[in-house]
């Protein structure tokens, strides 16, 4: 590479950046909750959606933490127009699951949007959508990247 080339590369880089930083400022702000679910209370809601007449959908993020430390995993939820809705964060200790409820994401609004969200460390995420009267699962995609574990949910709803 040209000195040329590497000043080029370091300006648009620069720029970039300061649009990204100038847009995340007037983004609005929304706190980061750490919530936590343990498997049992997953147990609880599965059972609450299959065997009761509930006129509450949601959906359950459940994590899966594959590695031999703890880590967390951090959330943002979009509405359906791509606005971010709320965040929330829970700890996973080693081989252990945890969950988050989309109605936490969004502190109880109903929504239909979707969630992404990162851990360090090896992560399997799940995704199940609990209706009245039935369970489902819910598609994802997820990737590793370098040591982190990064997870899209394309579709999450709560009314």
């Amino acid at each position: 590479m040209t000195i040329q080339s590497l000043l080029r590369s370091s300006i648009f880089l620069s720029a970039a950046l300061l649009l990204f930083v100038a847009g995340q400022s007037q983004a609005q702000v929304v706190e980061e909750v750490d919530i936590g679910r343990e498997e049992v209370q997953l147990r609880v809601d599965i059972t609450d959606a299959i065997e009761r007449d509930v006129d509450v959908a949601n959906t359950a993020l459940v994590f899966n933490n594959t590695g031999r430390i703890a880590t967390t995993v951090v959330c943002v939820a979009f509405d359906g127009n791509g606005d971010i809705l709320g965040r929330g964060r829970t700890r996973i200790p080693s081989h252990g699951v945890k969950y988050l409820r989309a109605s936490d994401l969004a502190d109880g609004v109903d929504f239909i949007g979707s969630a992404v969200c990162k851990a360090r460390g090896r992560v399997t995420a799940t995704a199940i959508f609990l209706a009245p009267g039935a369970i489902t699962d819910v598609n994802i995609k997820q990737r590793r990247q370098n040591r982190s574990t990064h997870m899209r949910f394309p579709l999450i709803a709560t009314y």
